[in-house]
C-alpha cells in the first residue's frame, strides 16, 4: 500500500494562528513532562471538605500535622487502636478507620493537576476557542486522515492492554518468574540469576510487549530483591526496565508507537517485524556484556551469592485455567493479526484491527465475568454455610446457658470466666459491629474483573487522541510542511547515512521533549509522511531507513534521560515508589545513558545495513 498523502494545510503559509499552535504544543509537552498543581482558593477546599462530611466519604489530608512531644503517646494510642479489634475496621481493606488531622489542617486543600491527564485536552480546548483549528481537525485527529485511523489504533491497544492485564492477574508471569529464579539460584548464586532473569524478560518482552512485563515483573523484583538482600537492586530493576522497552520493538502490538508509525506508510504486520528482528536482536545481543561485564561488575552490582526466599512458585499461579484460555487468546489474536495485515485485509473503510481485537478482549472479558459469577456462587454458599453454623452454635450455648443455671448453684465462679455465661455476656456487651461500607455492586460481585479494568490505561485515551489533534493542528496551520521540507533538505546532504542517524537522534531527543514517545512518534511520522509524497525523488534507502530509525528509537528512547519518556517509565517509578525504592533522576539519567547510546548505535547501524542491502536505490 502507498504512503498517503496530506492535502490540509500543505500550501499553507505560516500566520499568527500558526504561532499560536506550535507555541501551545511545545507548553503541552513541557507540562507532559514537569507537572505542576494549581491550588484551589481556600473556601472552595473548605466547601469541599464540607460536602465530604455530608455524604460521609473520606479523603486524606494533604499534609500531616506537625509532630509534638506528645506525638509518640498519640502514635501508640494508634498503634494499640489498630491492634484493637474492637475498633471500626473496613472489611474491604482491612484499615482502621482514618484519624481525624490536627486542628490546623482541618481540610484538605485540593489542587487541579496540569499533566498528560489534562493538558493535551486543555490546549486543544484553547486552539479551538482561538479558531486556530476548526472542528474538522479534532474530527481528523479521532477518526484520522492520511491512512491514520486514531480510533483503530487506540482500540487495538485498549484491547491488548486488557487481554494482557487480565492474564496477569492470573499469576503466569509471576509463577515462570519464580520458576526461574527457583531453578537459577539452585544451580548458581547472583550470576546465574541475572542470566536467567536477562533471558526470561527478553523472551516474556517480544511476544507480549512492555506494559504487562512492567505491571507484573517489577513487583515482583522489588519483593524478590529485598528478601533476597539483594541491595542495592539496581543491576536487576535497570535491566528489567531497559530490556523491557528494547525488545518492545519487534511486535506492532507490543507498543502504541509502533502501531503509529506503521499505519500511515502501509507497512503490514509482517513486514515490520521482518524489518525489526534484526535490529531488535542484535541490539539485546550487545546490552547484554555492556551491563553484565562493564556498567554493573564495575560497580559490584551483581552479587556473586543470594539467598533466595523460600518459596513454591506454583503458589504464585492463581488461576491455571485462566493462564491458558488468556494466552491462548493473545497468542491467536496476534497471529491473526499478522496474516490479515499480510493479506492487506484490515484496510478498507469499516475493517480494521478492531474486527480482531475487540473479539478477542470480549472473549476474555466474558471469562472474567463468569469465573467472577462462580466465585461468587461459592462464596455465598459458604458465607450461608458459616452462618448456619454460627446459628447452630448459638443455639447450643443458649441451652447449655440454661442448663447450667439450673444445675450451678455459685454462679460467681464463672461469672469472669470465658467459658460461662457471665463472660458471654461481657464478652458481646465490649463487641461492636464491624461496618460495613459498600463499594459500588458491580466491584463486590466481579472483584477480579473490576481488578483489571481498574489497571487498563485509560487515562492514556484522551492523552493519546489530544495528541493526534494537537499534530494535525500543526499540520492544518502549515508546520507540518514547514518541518517536511526542513528534513528533505536535510536528507539531500545526508543521504542514507544522515537520514538514518539524524533520525535515530530526534527520535530519542523527541521521546524526552514531545510528550513521551507517543507525542514523539505521531509527530516525527507526519514529518515523514509529508516529506516522502511531496517530493519527487525520496529513494526507498532513505524512507525505509528513517522509518525504522524512528522505531528504533521511539522504543529504545524511553530508557534515556527522564521517566515521562515513556508512560511505561512513569508506571515503573511509580510502582517501586508504593514498594518502597525510590529511584531519581541522577540515577534514572545515570544508568541509562550508556545503554542507549550503545543499542542506539547497534540499532540504527542494522537499520542502514538492511535498507542498503534490500534497496538499490
Amino acid at each position: 500500500m502507498p504512503v498517503q498523502p496530506l492535502e490540509d494545510g500543505s500550501d499553507r503559509s505560516i500566520d499568527a494562528r500558526s504561532i499560536v499552535s506550535l507555541i501551545v504544543f511545545f507548553i503541552c509537552n513541557a507540562l507532559v513532562i514537569y507537572p505542576i498543581r494549581i491550588p484551589f482558593p481556600l473556601f472552595i477546599s473548605r466547601g469541599c471538605d464540607t460536602l465530604q462530611k455530608n455524604i460521609s466519604f473520606e479523603i486524606p489530608c494533604e499534609r500531616e500535622p506537625r509532630r509534638s512531644s506528645s506525638s509518640a503517646s498519640s502514635t501508640i494510642r494508634s498503634t494499640e487502636a489498630t491492634q484493637d479489634p474492637t475498633n471500626d475496621v473496613n472489611i474491604a481493606t482491612q484499615k482502621p478507620t482514618p484519624v481525624p488531622c490536627a486542628r490546623r489542617c482541618q481540610c484538605k486543600r485540593f489542587y487541579f493537576p496540569l499533566d498528560l491527564r489534562t493538558v493535551p485536552v486543555i490546549g486543544v480546548l484553547l486552539l479551538l476557542a482561538s479558531t486556530c483549528i476548526p472542528p474538522e481537525v479534532v474530527r481528523r485527529g479521532i477518526v484520522g486522515s492520511g491512512g491514520v485511523r486514531p480510533y483503530d489504533i487506540m482500540t487495538l491497544f485498549t484491547c491488548f492492554a486488557y487481554i494482557s492485564i487480565s492474564l496477569d492477574c492470573t499469576g503466569l508471569f509471576r509463577y515462570l518468574a519464580f520458576l526461574i529464579a527457583s531453578k537459577s539460584t539452585s544451580h548458581g548464586g547472583g550470576r546465574t540469576l541475572y542470566n536467567s532473569f536477562y533471558l526470561f524478560f527478553s523472551i516474556i518482552g517480544l511476544f507480549f510487549g512492555n506494559d504487562p512485563l512492567i505491571l507484573s515483573g517489577t513487583p515482583f523484583l522489588a519483593y524478590f530483591t529485598q528478601h533476597s538482600s539483594i541491595d542495592p537492586p539496581t543491576s536487576f530493576l535497570f535491566t528489567h526496565f531497559q530490556v523491557s522497552n528494547l525488545v518492545s520493538a519487534f511486535l506492532v502490538s507490543s507498543n502504541l508507537t509502533n502501531l503509529v508509525l506503521t499505519s500511515p506508510f502501509g507497512i503490514s504486520f509482517l513486514s515490520y517485524s521482518a524489518w525489526m528482528a534484526l535490529p531488535t536482536v542484535a541490539s539485546v545481543v550487545i546490552l547484554y556484556p555492556l551491563l553484565r561485564w562493564s556498567i554493573f561488575k564495575k560497580k559490584g552490582l551483581i552479587p556473586a551469592t543470594i539467598y533466595p526466599p523460600e518459596i513454591n512458585p506454583r503458589s504464585a499461579l492463581i488461576d491455571p485455567f485462566g493462564a491458558i484460555f488468556s494466552s491462548t487468546i493473545f497468542i491467536t489474536t496476534v497471529v491473526v493479526l499478522i496474516g490479515l495485515s499480510a493479506g492487506h485485509l484490515l484496510e478498507g473503510g469499516t475493517e480494521g484491527v478492531w474486527t480482531v481485537t475487540v473479539p478477542a478482549a470480549g472473549l476474555v472479558l466474558i471469562r472474567d465475568l463468569i469465573k467472577d459469577g462462580m466465585n461468587a456462587k461459592e462464596l455465598k454458599k459458604s458465607k450461608a454455610l458459616l452462618e448456619s453454623n454460627d446459628a447452630q452454635a448459638t443455639t447450643q450455648d443458649e441451652k447449655t446457658a440454661n442448663s447450667s443455671d439450673h444445675h450451678v448453684s455459685d454462679p460467681q465462679g464463672t461469672s469472669n470466666g470465658i467459658g460461662g455465661p457471665q463472660g458471654e455476656k461481657v464478652k458481646s456487651k465490649h463487641t461492636k459491629l464491624i461496618p460495613f461500607r459498600p463499594l459500588s455492586p458491580f466491584t463486590d460481585n466481579f472483584p477480579n474483573t473490576s481488578l483489571v479494568i481498574s489497571r487498563l490505561p485509560l487515562a492514556l485515551l484522551p492523552f493519546a487522541f489530544s495528541f493526534f489533534i494537537l499534530v494535525e493542528g500543526l499540520q492544518h496551520t502549515g508546520w507540518i510542511r514547514v518541518f517536511g521540507n526542513w528534513w528533505g533538505a536535510w536528507e539531500e546532504v545526508g543521504g542514507i547515512a544522515g537520514s538514518v542517524w539524524l533520525m535515530g537522534v530526534l527520535s530519542v531527543i523527541g521521546c524526552n521533549i514531545f510528550g513521551t514517545n507517543i507525542g514523539a512518534t505521531i509527530l516525527l511520522a507526519r514529518v515523514l509522511q509529508h516529506w516522502s509524497t511531496t517530493h519527487q525523488e525520496v529513494s526507498n534507502r532513505s524512507l525505509y531507513g528513517a522509518i525504522f530509525a524512528l522505531a528504533v528509537g521511539s522504543n529504545f528512547g524511553a530508557y534515556s534521560f527522564v521517566f515521562s519518556a515513556s508512560l511505561a517509565g512513569l508506571l515503573w517509578r511509580s510502582i517501586l515508589a508504593q514498594k518502597g525504592i525510590p529511584v531519581s533522576y541522577r540515577e534514572f539519567v545515570r544508568w541509562n545513558t550508556i545503554p542507549v547510546v550503545v543499542t542506539m548505535i547497534v540499532g540504527c547501524l542494522v537499520v542502514a545495513g538492511e535498507v542498503c542491502v534490500m534497496y538499490k536505490t
